[in-house]
C-alpha cells in the first residue's frame, strides 16, 4: 500500500510551556549551563489526507531526524519542540514521511520555516502573554 501525503501548510508557533515542558526546558538549561527560553515551539502541519492511525503507521521526519512523538489536531498533525538548539537544526529541513520498516520516503517539498516566522524574541517578555498550547491547536 503506497503512502500519499499532501501538506498544505506548515506553521511554527510559540506557546506557553506546560508543566512537563518546563521540566524539559530546565533540564536543557542545566545540561548546558545556560539559560533556555521558557517557551514551547508548536509545529503544525496542515494535511489534506494523512492516514496517520491505520495499522501500518506513518513515521514523520524533518530532514534526517525522526519526530517520534506527534499528535493530531483538527486540520492535521503537530509536534512540539522545547529545545531551541533542536529547533535550529530542524529549521529549513524538508518534512518527510515513510512507512515503518521501509527506506522509501514521501518527500513533501515543504520545509520547516525559520524561527523568525514564529515572531521569536520572547526573551525578557512575559511568557504568560503567550497563548496556551490548547489555544494554538484550536485552529
Amino acid at each position: 500500500m503506497s503512502l500519499e501525503v499532501v501538506l498544505t501548510n506548515v506553521q511554527l508557533l510559540l506557546a506557553r510551556p506546560e508543566e512537563a515542558d518546563l521540566r524539559k526546558i530546565n533540564h536543557y538549561a542545566a545540561r548546558r549551563g545556560a539559560e533556555v527560553e521558557e517557551v514551547s515551539y508548536i509545529i503544525k502541519l496542515y494535511t489534506e489526507n494523512l492516514p496517520l492511525y491505520n495499522s501500518m503507521g506513518v513515521e514523520l521526519f524533518v530532514g534526517d531526524q525522526q519526530i517520534r512523538q506527534y499528535s493530531s489536531f483538527k486540520n492535521g498533525i503537530y509536534f512540539k519542540v522545547n529545545d531551541p538548539q533542536q529547533l535550529s537544526t530542524l529549521q529549513g529541513e524538508e518534512i518527510r514521511f515513510r512507512r515503518p520498516g521501509t527506506n522509501e520516503f514521501v518527500n513533501t517539498g515543504i520545509r520547516l520555516p525559520a524561527e523568525e516566522s514564529a515572531n521569536r524574541g520572547t526573551r525578557g517578555a512575559d511568557v504568560t502573554q503567550l497563548p496556551t498550547q490548547e489555544e494554538v491547536l484550536r485552529e
